[in-house]
């Protein structure tokens, strides 16, 4: 996928929260995805999974987010 200049920020912001607000389709999900695989997968300061706070406005969308969270981890170890 070709990211954005701004997508590209918010997945590479190192610390701190983040908020991010954009329109249906427009690549939210996948950049939160990405940010929460470098969180949790960094190797000088990984993050468990369960110290995260991710929200999201209706329950579809967390759905959503929960299955491509699941993606990418099933991904990443068997590409280990």
């Amino acid at each position: 996928m070709a990211w954005t200049n701004e997508q590209l920020a918010a997945m590479q912001k190192n610390s701190g929260n983040l908020l991010l607000s954009a329109g249906a389709g427009s690549g939210k999900t996948a950049v939160l995805i990405e940010r929460i695989m470098g969180i949790i997968t960094d190797l000088a300061q990984p993050v468990d999974v369960d110290r995260l706070l991710v929200l999201t406005y209706t329950n579809a969308a967390a759905a959503e987010m929960r299955s491509r969270l699941t993606a990418a981890l099933r991904q990443r170890l068997a590409d280990v």
